[in-house]
């Protein structure tokens, strides 16, 4: 499956690059500067993935699949975007985006999901049924910004041992029409 997760992210990565300036911020009327728009940021990102997705592929991608009342997945988590064989426990990857203007703590709750969904999910018969990657997608973020933030994220945590940094990457997509990249943890 790594090659697999490699090639998933490779086109995540190259979709990105295709963001126009109208999804990254939303120009609002009546407000002088754009706004950052979770959703429209989304589902543009996910149109721009999903084009290169190719026919025969075992894995789909999907966006917000709601888990509440899952049988077998604890939470009631919308994961932004999940690569998965539906109906089977045969995950590959989750991602959760948030803008660079979104609380510290929001992101670090973020954080514990995405770990809850790398080493706990288990299929109705206890086998793993975990994802292979976990991405906490941050967009309108400056690289030289990652370090400050990532501080404030992490003591957001508090040393919560439901966060994995070796089970989470983080990436950033600094701009609009510029390819996203992975963050270091430090």
């Amino acid at each position: 499956m790594d090659e697999e997760l490699n090639l998933v992210t490779e086109w995540l990565l190259s979709a990105s690059s295709e963001i126009p300036a109208e999804y990254f911020q939303l120009p609002v009327a009546g407000a002088e500067e754009p706004q950052y728009r979770e959703r429209v940021y989304c589902y543009e990102l996910y149109h721009r993935w999903r084009n290169r997705w190719p026919d025969g592929f075992p894995f789909s991608l999907s966006g917000e699949v709601d888990k509440q009342g899952h049988r077998l997945v604890r939470g009631g988590w919308k994961p932004d975007f999940l690569v998965h064989v539906p109906g089977r426990m045969s995950n590959l990857l989750i991602v959760e985006v948030k803008p660079a203007n979104a609380e510290p703590a929001r992101m670090a709750d973020d954080l514990k999901k995405l770990t809850h969904f790398r080493r706990e999910l288990r299929d109705q018969y206890g086998n793993p049924g975990n994802y292979r990657g976990a991405y906490l997608w941050i967009y309108g973020l400056r690289a030289a910004e990652w370090p400050g933030l990532r501080a404030e994220v992490l003591g957001s945590l508090h040393g919560d041992p439901q966060f994995d940094r070796d089970l989470v990457s983080c990436i950033i997509h600094e701009t609009a029409q510029a390819r996203a990249t992975p963050a270091p943890w430090g």
